[in-house]
C-alpha cells in the first residue's frame, strides 16, 4: 500500500502556467509502493487569469490575486491533491496486482508538469486501467493466436498432406511446349485438374482440352460453372482450388506466381493442397529454387523437366527513329505492346488511321471478348495485334514480331523499367511454335526504346526466393480466431491474423491485402452481416479504384446488410447504344454479379437472368473494338502520340 501522508513532504503553494492561462496550484512529495512521486495541480476554480494579462499586471497585484486565490480555494485544492494522491496510490496497486505494466516515466510527467487537472485524476486513472487491461488482452490473445496459428502447420490442415504425393516442375521459357506437355498428361489421366492464374487461361484450357485432345472437361472460375456431364478433368482458376477432391494429377500453371506480391498465396495453397498424385508445376525457370524448397519443406519427391523454347527468337531492329515513322512500318503479325487500356485504345485508332486491320486486348476487357479479339488475329481478320501486358500469360497467337512501344510501366505510384522477367515473357510470344516457320523477332519501337529491350532480353531472370511463402486468412482460420477473441469484426481478425499467426521459421508468412483491410473496415460498420458475408465482400473481384464498379460494390453491401436479396437492377437500358467503356463496365459487373451468386445465392438471386444478359453485352464491347469508329481518348502533344512514353532516365 502506499505510505501515509505523515512519510511525505508538506504541502507547497504556488502558480502554474498551463494553456495560456495561470492557475494557483498545490503539489507535494509523496513515497508510494517504495518510490517517490511528486503530484502537482491545479483545480478550474483556481484560475487566475490569462496568462497574457497576467504577465503584465504588476508584483503586487499578483501577490494579492495569488493570496486571494488561496484564502478562497485554498482548502478544496488540499483535499483535491489529497484525493488525487489516494487514487493514484489504488491505480498502482491494482497495476502491481494484475500484472499491468503502466508507464511510468510519462505518468511522472504527467502528475508533476503542473498541467494536471486534480479534479479528473480519478477518471483519467480509470481510463488507463481499462487501456492496459485492453493491451494486456491483447498480449494475451496473441500469445494464444500464436500457439494456436502456427503457420509451419498450414501443410497440416489439407487432405493432400495425408497422401501418396509427387512434384513434377515443367520449367522454359515461352514456347517451349511445356503447357501442351501438361495436356497430353491430362489427356491420360482418370482424372485431373488444370489450374491457372486467369479466367481466360482457364477457358483456353477447357477448350483445348475438349476439343484438340479429345478430353471431357468442366470449367469452373469464380464467376462462371460449365459442368459437362462425365467430364474427368476440371478446368479452374487457382483460387477455386478443391482440396477436398482427390485427383491423380493436378496442373499448377505460371508456377512463377508464387512470388507475386498480392495473390502469391494461391500458388502456396495450390502446391501445398492440391490433392492429387501427381501435382505438375509448369512455368518460368526461375521458380526453380522456390520449387525445390517447398518439396523438400513438404517432404516429396520432385523431378525437374528444363524445357528448350522450340522456335528461335532474335532481338531485331527498332522500326523507325520516331513514333509516327515506326508506326507506317507496322507489318501483318506484329504485336504492340502498351500498358494501359487508354494507350491501347488510342494506338489502334492510330493504326486503323493509317488503313490497319487491328485486334485489341487489355485488362478490363472480359475473357469472352480477349478470346474473340485473339480469334480475330490468328484468324487474319485483324492484320495487328494491339496489347498490353495481358497477352503475357497465356494467349496462344500467331505472333510473327513483338514490339514495345514502352519499356516503363506505372506501378499504381510511379513509372518504372520493366523486369527482366516480364520483358522476356511478353516478348517470347513472338514466333509461337507451330504458327510461323521463321524466328520470332522482339524489338523496340524507336531506338530509345530498342536499346532497353535488347539489354533486358540478354538479362538472367532473377531467381524466385526460397522462403516467405505467402499464406491467407481463409474461413476456418477467422472462425478460429473469432472464437478466441470474441471479436466478430473482419479487420480486426484479418489484422489479428496477420499480426500474431506464428510465422516458426519464416518459410511461410501470413498475408493480407491491402485493399481487402480497407473493405473489412468498411464492411464491419455494417452491423447486420454475418463474418461469412463480410469476408465473402472483402474478396470480390471488383476493382475499388473504378468509380462506378466500387459503388455498386458499396450498393450490394448496404443492401445485404438490410437483408435485401440483390436484384440485376443496374444495367443500362440497351447495349447498341452503351459506350465502349459503358459496356466494358457493364461485363464486369455482370462477372461480379455471377461471383457473387455462386457464393451467397441467398442474396444474389437473379444468376440466370445475369447468363442470359452477358452475351448482348459481350458483343456490344466486341462491336465496338471491331468498328473503324474512334474509341480512344486522344491526347498527347504536338508531335508526340497520346500512347508513346518516351524512355525517362
Amino acid at each position: 500500500m502506499h505510505a501515509p501522508a505523515s512519510q511525505s513532504e508538506a504541502l507547497r503553494f504556488s502558480r502554474t502556467f498551463s494553456g495560456n492561462r495561470v492557475w494557483l496550484a498545490v503539489g507535494r512529495t509523496v513515497r508510494i509502493r517504495g518510490d517517490a512521486f511528486r503530484v502537482f495541480g491545479h483545480l478550474p476554480e483556481s484560475c487566475l487569469g490569462q496568462a497574457s494579462h497576467w504577465r503584465r499586471r504588476p508584483g503586487d497585484v499578483r501577490d494579492a490575486l495569488e493570496q486571494a486565490m488561496l484564502k478562497e480555494v485554498g482548502a478544496e485544492l488540499e483535499y483535491a491533491l489529497e484525493a488525487a494522491i489516494i487514487e493514484i496510490g489504488a491505480y498502482l496497486d491494482v497495476c502491481a496486482a494484475e500484472g499491468l505494466q503502466a508507464n511510468l516515466r510519462k505518468l511522472k510527467e504527467l502528475w508533476s508538469g503542473g498541467d494536471l487537472d486534480l479534479s479528473t485524476v480519478g477518471k483519467g486513472l480509470a481510463q488507463s486501467l481499462n487501456d492496459l487491461r485492453a493491451k494486456q488482452r491483447h498480449h494475451d490473445l496473441a500469445e494464444q493466436i500464436g500457439r494456436t496459428l502456427k503457420l509451419s502447420d498450414y501443410p497440416a490442415t489439407f487432405q493432400a498432406g495425408r497422401r501418396t504425393r509427387r512434384l513434377v516442375a515443367v520449367l522454359g521459357p515461352t514456347n517451349s511446349g511445356k503447357t501442351h506437355d501438361a495436356f497430353e498428361r491430362l489427356a491420360t489421366a482418370s482424372s485431373g485438374v488444370y489450374l491457372g492464374p486467369l479466367r481466360l487461361l482457364a477457358l483456353e484450357a477447357f477448350t483445348r482440352l475438349n476439343e484438340e485432345f479429345g478430353v471431357s472437361a468442366s470449367l469452373i472460375t469464380g464467376e462462371e460453372h460449365r459442368i459437362v456431364e462425365g467430364s474427368r478433368v476440371t478446368a479452374s482458376t487457382i483460387e477455386m482450388l478443391d482440396s477436398s477432391t482427390a485427383v491423380e494429377v493436378a496442373v499448377v500453371d505460371e508456377i512463377q506466381m508464387l512470388d507475386d506480391p498480392d495473390r502469391g498465396w494461391a500458388w502456396t495453397q495450390a502446391v501445398v493442397g492440391a490433392n492429387a498424385r501427381e501435382v505438375w508445376l509448369v512455368g518460368a525457370l526461375s521458380a526453380e529454387p522456390a520449387i525445390t524448397a517447398l518439396a523438400a519443406r513438404l517432404g516429396l519427391p520432385l523431378e525437374i523437366r528444363r524445357k528448350q523454347r522450340k522456335h528461335p527468337l532474335v532481338v531485331g531492329q527498332a522500326l523507325g527513329n520516331d513514333p509516327a515513322a515506326a508506326l507506317r512500318r507496322a507489318k501483318p503479325g506484329d504485336a504492340f505492346i502498351v500498358f494501359s487500356r487508354r494507350d491501347a485504345l488510342n494506338l489502334r485508332d492510330d493504326l486503323m488511321a493509317l488503313g490497319k486491320s487491328v485486334a485489341c486486348i487489355y485488362g478490363a476487357l472480359s475473357p469472352e471478348v480477349r478470346e474473340r479479339e485473339a480469334h480475330r488475329f490468328a484468324g487474319g481478320d485483324a492484320d495487328i495485334l494491339v496489347a498490353t501486358d495481358a497477352i503475357g500469360m497465356g494467349l496462344n497467337l500467331p505472333i510473327r514480331r513483338v514490339v514495345f512501344t514502352a519499356v516503363q510501366k506505372y506501378d499504381g505510384t510511379s513509372r518504372g523499367t520493366l523486369s527482366p522477367s516480364l520483358l522476356q515473357q511478353i516478348g517470347g510470344r513472338a514466333g509461337r511454335f507451330g504458327h510461323h516457320d521463321e524466328e520470332g523477332v522482339v524489338a523496340g519501337l524507336t531506338p530509345a526504346e530498342h536499346r532497353v529491350v535488347s539489354s533486358l532480353m540478354k538479362a538472367q531472370q532473377e531467381p524466385l526466393e526460397v522462403r516467405g511463402f505467402q499464406i491467407t486468412a481463409g474461413s476456418a482460420y477467422l472462425e478460429q480466431i473469432a472464437e478466441m477473441s470474441g471479436d466478430r469484426r473482419l479487420e480486426a481478425l484479418l489484422s489479428l491474423f496477420l499480426l500474431h499467426a506464428d510465422c516458426g521459421d519464416g518459410f511461410f508468412t501470413p498475408h493480407i491485402p491491402e485493399e481487402q483491410l480497407a473493405r473489412a473496415a468498411q464492411l464491419d460498420r455494417m452491423k447486420n452481416l454475418s463474418l461469412h458475408q463480410k469476408h465473402v465482400f472483402s474478396m470480390a473481384p471488383m476493382a475499388s479504384q473504378n468509380e462506378t464498379i466500387d459503388g455498386v460494390w458499396r450498393d450490394w453491401a448496404y443492401g445485404a446488410n438490410k437483408g435485401k436479396t440483390i436484384a440485376l437492377d443496374f444495367l443500362p437500358q440497351s447495349p447498341r447504344r452503351a459506350s465502349l467503356e459503358e459496356a466494358e463496365t457493364t461485363v464486369r459487373l455482370l462477372a461480379a454479379y455471377r461471383w457473387f451468386a455462386y457464393r451467397l445465392p441467398e442474396l444474389f438471386v437473379d444468376l440466370e437472368l445475369a447468363d442470359m444478359h452477358l452475351a448482348p453485352w459481350i458483343a456490344a464491347v466486341d462491336g465496338h473494338l471491331r468498328s473503324r469508329r474512334r474509341q480512344g481518348a486522344g491526347g498527347g502533344r504536338k508531335g508526340v502520340p497520346s500512347w508513346y512514353w518516351p524512355v525517362r532516365r
